[in-house]
């Protein structure tokens, strides 16, 4: 039975407030709509005690207390306004702008700065200083996203304490004393990390600046709209600020608790530049031969119509082929499937890259099931390489709820908090004995590993433990495809199988939404370049001419994630809303849109509007039975041989793919190079050292000049490479595959992080 908290009652600017015991003063404030002033304080990071601007009168109290570090008592009488208390908060501010530059009308912080504020609320009219300001160092680059004005900075710490409550990183220091004090990295290196923009949103000055949003705008000029991020499968909700039709930053939203808890990966908050990108498709494509010619809208619909009837009628639905949707939102998947399923076509796949099943099963799991989880299990890749956030959720089971955390496989967890890893799946048994909460994060990848999870999970089910699953995927809205159908179904060809018909010459059409197979799909770039080069007619709907998409017959713009309306589901189901923020360029459509324009000219009948939306919101079938549904996983890729020496792992990465970050030019430096990583110990074995140009090779295929870096937390006898460089394409290998490593060069000069 739960025990609730205990209640304590108190006066507050003499209104009566009942709150649970152990509140802060600062927080039972907002029970009574007051706002008591803060800077070093914020909700998610606790007391700190540090600027003193939220200074209050308590009763029997001779001296003002500081509301952010004071416990509620019973019968406590507090003011938070008074000649008293707004006489301390002047001599507050007195201090914090002493050195503080006159600098608002240029500062990117003007409009919505606290200390601006607070200065105005609370402050003095003008300085008594009478010496010249102490001048500190302007623009120091603090690394690939962040500009500090050391200047503006008053030491709140909010950033530090970021750093090491939240990310627990630990790279981010105070350095030096008094006025000379800075922020800094503890090392000295470049501050990187999936998070580093939140601490541009925690500063309350203009310290940290973001530089992607750097002189670009005031915030009364932003048109702002609340969005679902469509970066990966989390689901955050963000602010998407918008200037002259150009998307200029986008922000987190504070109450996102069931999801963010208020903070974004850089991933969603710093990859908008794509939109205003200049090589951006603006008009239907048509390829004749090798030359590329414009199309109206009109002749490139009726164009793709009548090679779809052409096929239908030559050779039946089973010629026709389509794939992709993980990046479509609900009612898009939705009027794919609808028009597809009124043409007979049932060769219908979203499964283009490495993920083979995005269902968790009957045991699917909410954010708070992980976090308040006893032992967490990571299976395959890690969610801190395809989905940041809910890593977050992951190093905060650790490090506040004690939970254990335990990687599976060739990956480690890479969660900056302490991991078990284990060889297999196989090496649990026993760990779990005292524990009575799981939860299983699986990447959806190996089939085989999923369907032995599967039956371990219901023997811990068995004994009575609770188990929770989760299956991130690979791209945003897998789980909202997968649920809504598009799928081969009734012995239909799934994704490979369609490549394995294109290149016997039986597949005449391929329609492939906003994917990018001959990047992603595991057969290998070659594989996929020749199965669509003998397909007569292909179809591609996307942003940019991707690597599938120059392979295409016809190319359709599409609307980016910002400059729709619809749903989408996040890796636990809960579903979203996205709105659009941005105006999409004038002859782009959403795939939604593509395909009404489709049916309309084959005179298909379509849902109306409130039934389309009935669907896209509706909870996701559970359309597995478990891990590994042998029914989901359909055609693998064959296995590679077994022979003992390097096992090659296949690492996903925020800033990898050939698609909107690709044509971002801004994330240059957060792009991974094309690298391999491994241990110390192995890189020792093969004659390897840091930053050394290294061939790649197995079965005839080789990847060169690969970056060698080594990492004490890498595995022994593991060489990891990064999917989705366009540089060097590791879906021409295996995971897990046997590797070799040769042709070993010298180059010290490019040293740096791979993955």
């Amino acid at each position: 039975m739960t025990t609730l908290p205990k209640e304590v009652t108190l006066s507050i600017d003499g209104l009566p407030v009942t709150v649970p015991e152990g509140t802060l003063l600062v927080e039972a404030a907002k029970a009574v709509q007051t706002d008591i002033p803060v800077y070093c304080y914020h909700p998610k990071l606790g007391p700190a005690g540090l600027c003193r601007i939220c200074l209050v009168e308590i009763e029997k109290t001779p001296k003002l207390q500081i509301a952010c570090n004071t416990v509620v008592a019973e019968g406590m009488v507090v003011r938070t306004q008074g000649p008293k208390v707004e006489d301390g908060r002047r001599a507050v501010l007195e201090f914090l702008l002493l050195n503080h530059p006159l600098d608002c009308p240029i500062c990117d912080k003007g409009g919505e700065c606290d200390l601006q504020d607070y200065s105005i609320a609370y402050g003095q009219g003008m300085s008594r200083l009478a010496e010249r300001k102490e001048l500190k160092p302007k623009a120091i680059d603090l690394g690939p996203t962040i500009v500090l004005d050391d200047e503006r900075c008053i030491v709140c710490q909010r950033c530090s304490r970021f750093d090491e409550i939240v990310t627990n990183e630990r790279s981010l220091v105070v350095k030096d004393r008094g006025q000379r004090d800075v922020i800094a990295t503890a090392t000295g290196a470049p501050y990187r990390s999936n998070f580093s923009g939140n601490v541009t949103e925690l500063c309350p000055v203009g310290a940290l600046t973001s530089k992607t949003y750097r002189f670009r705008s005031r915030p009364w000029d932003l048109q702002r709209t609340r969005t679902t991020c469509q970066q990966c499968s989390v689901g955050c909700a963000l602010n998407v600020d918008e200037r002259h039709g150009n998307v200029l930053r986008t922000m987190s939203v504070p109450s996102d608790d069931a999801v963010s808890e208020g903070w974004l990966c850089d991933r969603g908050r710093y990859n908008v530049g794509f939109y205003a990108d200049e090589r951006r498709i603006t008009s239907p494509l048509g390829r004749f031969g090798d030359e590329w010619v414009q199309l109206s809208w009109d002749d490139a619909i009726e164009l793709w119509a009548t090679r779809l009837e052409e096929a239908l009628a030559s050779a039946g639905s089973a010629s026709i082929g389509v794939l992709g949707g993980g990046r479509l939102l609900n009612e898009e998947i939705l009027l794919v499937r609808h028009v597809m399923r009124a043409l007979g076509i049932a060769n219908v796949d979203w499964r283009t890259g490495r993920q083979r099943q995005a269902s968790p099963g009957a045991r699917g799991g909410t954010y708070d099931d992980l976090e308040n989880a006893q032992a967490i299990v990571t299976l395959g890749r890690p969610p801190s390489q395809s989905a940041p956030v809910m890593d977050l959720r992951i190093r905060k089971a650790v490090l506040r709820n004690g939970a254990r955390l335990i990687s599976i496989g060739a990956h480690p967890a890479s969660s900056f908090v302490p991991a078990t890893h284990l060889a297999r799946l196989s090496d649990l048994a026993g760990t779990l004995a005292e524990v009575e909460r799981i939860a299983f994060v699986w990447d959806g990848i190996d089939a085989a590993l999923g369907a032995e999870a599967e039956a371990a999970l219901a023997k811990l089910a068995a004994e009575g433990k609770h188990v929770s699953v989760f299956v991130p995927g690979e791209t945003p809205n897998a789980r909202g495809a997968e649920a809504l159908g598009l799928l081969p179904a009734g012995g239909a060809l799934d994704t490979r199988a369609q490549l394995e018909a294109a290149r016997g010459g039986t597949l005449r059409i391929l329609s492939i939404f906003g994917a990018n197979p001959v990047l992603h799909h595991p057969a290998g770039a070659a594989f996929v370049r020749e199965a669509l080069k003998r397909v007569p007619f292909v179809v591609a709907t996307d942003l940019f001419l991707t690597e599938t998409g120059r392979l295409a017959h016809l190319v359709l713009p599409a609307k980016a994630a910002f400059e729709k309306d619809g749903h989408s589901f996040d890796l636990t189901g809960a579903v979203h809303a996205v709105n659009a923020a941005h105006g999409a360029p004038p002859d782009a459509l959403s795939d939604g849109e593509v395909m009404i324009a489709l049916a309309a000219h084959l005179g298909i009948d379509l849902p109306s509007p409130r039934e389309l939306a009935d669907w896209a919101t509706a909870s996701p079938a559970t359309i597995a039975n478990g891990l590994g549904d042998a029914a989901l996983c359909g055609s693998l890729a064959p296995a590679r041989d077994g022979a003992a020496g390097l096992r090659l792992a296949i690492a996903a990465h925020p800033f990898a793919g050939g698609g909107t970050v690709y044509f971002d030019d801004r994330l240059g430096e957060l792009r991974p190079r094309p690298g391999l990583l491994l241990s110390p110990a192995t890189a020792q074995a093969a004659g390897i050292g840091e930053a050394d140009l290294v061939d790649l090779a197995a079965g005839g295929r080789v990847l060169h000049d690969l970056v060698a870096t080594l990492d004490g937390n890498a595995l022994e006898g593991v060489v990891t490479i990064v999917d989705g460089l366009p540089e060097a394409p590791a879906n021409d290998f295996g995971e897990g595959e046997t590797v070799t490593l040769g042709n070993v060069r010298s180059s010290r000069a490019l040293a740096g992080s791979v993955v």
